[in-house]
């Protein structure tokens, strides 16, 4: 039995794998598509990166050309259609992502761990600039969910906007949190307080 390659996992071949499940499509009809659906907003699409992905997903078995038209003094366009084997190994993939919560490594959580090296009024004026923007961007992603929704998307393709809607939402009320936290006192430790902290955790482990 021959075995396909590895699958190429990425945002993008999963859109793309979906988007044939449906119906076989031309990569620019995939790429509008996404646009209409708001999927732009969760996965990069960028130059050719669609056009490379189609490829890899075709040299590896996973979809296969149809045919290919060409309407007036437009290029050619290739029309793509999900195998059999991709149906599975999408199916698959589908299965892990929605059941088994990915370790992901934000950055924002990366500098909240650093947090302390700064001081204490740079600190709360850089958090309180990033509630200003994210609630910018909350009011943006909002109009816009409105708009696909009013123009007849289903709301079923809309899940992911809701879903990044709903988390943008509850990082600015936990930000808020925080900010006020370290204004009271309660969350902020002075140096002295910090180099007692690392003492304490030193002789602690050195104990163990």
């Amino acid at each position: 039995m021959k075995h396909l390659p590895r699958l190429p996992r990425s945002p993008l071949a999963l859109a793309i794998m979906n988007l044939l499940l449906e119906r076989p499509m031309h990569p620019y009809e995939m790429k509008t598509t996404m646009k209409q659906r708001g999927h732009d907003e969760v996965i990069k699409l960028k130059g050719a990166s669609i056009y490379d992905t189609v490829e890899r997903l075709e040299r590896g078995g996973f979809i296969e050309s149809q045919e290919t038209s060409r309407e007036g003094r437009r290029p050619e366009r290739t029309v793509y259609a999900l195998t059999e084997p991709g149906r599975d190994e999408l199916q698959t993939w589908m299965r892990e992502i929605v059941s088994e919560p990915a370790r992901e490594f934000p950055e924002f959580a990366a500098a909240l761990a650093f947090i302390a090296g700064m001081e204490k009024g740079e600190a709360i004026e850089l958090l309180q600039r990033r509630i200003l923007t994210q609630e910018a961007q909350l009011a943006a992603a909002r109009t816009k969910l409105q708009g696909t929704l009013e123009a007849g998307i289903p709301r079923l393709f809309t899940l992911e906007a809701e879903y990044l809607i709903e988390v943008r939402h509850a990082e600015i009320d936990w930000v808020r949190k925080v900010v006020a936290g370290i204004q009271k006192g309660e969350v902020w430790l002075t140096h002295e307080q910090m180099q007692a902290v690392a003492a304490m955790v030193h002789q602690k482990h050195g104990n163990d």
